[in-house]
């Protein structure tokens, strides 16, 4: 292949699953700097130039600090120079074949299919309608409308109202488990966790470092009893690690700490629409990247032979060797996955 080719072929993996079906083997590549004809050549060389119009398009692009340095006719060739010298060397790096490079191809081929994502998927944007919107809404209102909630962490002892004997010495090894906590850094929950499953008698929570979870006010109530549920209120002005006293209770002590608190939250449907319009635009999008690479996977008769591919012996002696290809996960996510968006 000459230097003076007017258009040049470069050898790429063919994609399937386009409408028109496979590619027939080469796909040609025009790397021409000027594709359309016309213009004013303020620089050429053999079949290919830099227009007037073309520079005042780039120039028009550059802010207008940077124009500042091409005001003179010498800053101007200056740069035209530039564009014109970089089209010469991939001339001429076709010339001596390296359009063949396993690193170029490699590139190329990442280019193109983040290319071919672009135009698959952020040009071509899902319509969502507002009866997808509303019924997200209802099945994850809870998201949106709840009302004040607390994390607590507990260390309970069993000692029933009634019981007087069992309460006060409840009550003296309670004291001595509040001594404790009070006595670790505020913030060091692992600590208190340590306590729970040291001293806990409560068979649900003890496993867990003694976690209730976020529970509002009225649940915490329900679950544990009223005095917890006020003690709890008391600790939210001081913030996570804030520590009650002994709060007792119909079925025992409690010694709580405050590990997280959620404000209450009352969003309406027109409050949240733009946010979860968002998500369900960005929840087809990956569907329909899924559904393409399925599709082209289907098209081009991919299989994989399971037996052959658990003899490929994996040696982990061996030095690292220059890469031949794409590295491993080079065929991109359409989008990252998010965690589930908390207003």
């Amino acid at each position: 292949m000459s230097s003076s080719s007017r258009f040049l072929a470069l050898a790429l993996l063919a994609l399937t699953g386009c409408e028109r079906g496979p590619a027939p083997g080469l796909a040609v590549v025009d790397f021409r700097h000027a594709r359309e004809s016309g213009g004013t050549p303020v620089a050429s060389w053999t079949g290919d130039k830099v227009t007037a119009e073309e520079l005042r398009q780039r120039l028009e692009e550059m802010s207008p600090a940077l124009r500042e340095r091409y005001q003179t006719l010498e800053q101007k060739r200056e740069y035209v120079e530039g564009l014109a010298r970089f089209e010469l060397l991939v001339q001429e790096a076709i010339a001596r074949g390296l359009q063949n490079d396993p690193e170029v191809l490699a590139s190329t081929k990442r280019a193109l299919v983040s290319r071919l994502m672009r135009s698959q998927l952020e040009e071509a944007k899902p319509p969502v309608s507002d009866a997808e919107v509303a019924a997200y809404y209802a099945s994850h209102e809870e998201d949106y409308v709840r009302p004040e909630q607390v994390r607590l962490s507990h260390v309970f002892l069993a000692a029933p109202r009634a019981d007087t004997a069992r309460v006060a010495a409840a009550r003296a090894r309670a004291e001595k488990v509040l001594a404790e906590a009070k006595a670790l850094p505020p913030r060091d929950f692992a600590a208190f966790g340590r306590l729970a499953r040291t001293y806990s008698e409560e068979p649900r929570t003890q496993p867990l470092d003694g976690d209730l979870r976020y529970r509002s006010f009225e649940v915490l109530a329900q679950d544990f009893g009223p005095e917890v549920a006020e003690a709890a209120r008391a600790l939210v002005p001081g913030g996570p690690g804030a520590l009650t006293g002994v709060v007792q209770t119909d079925a025992g002590l409690h010694v709580l700490q405050l590990t997280g608190h959620q404000s209450a939250l009352d969003l309406k449907l027109e409050d949240v629409r733009q946010q979860i319009t968002g998500r369900l635009s960005q929840e087809k999008r990956t569907r329909a990247w899924a559904e393409l690479l399925s599709s082209l996977e289907r098209r081009a008769g991919f299989t994989v032979d399971a037996a052959t591919l658990s003899r490929v012996h994996v040696d982990m002696s061996s030095p690292m060797l220059p890469p031949s290809g794409p590295p491993p996960g080079t065929i991109p996510a359409p989008f990252p996955t998010a965690a589930a968006e908390q207003p």
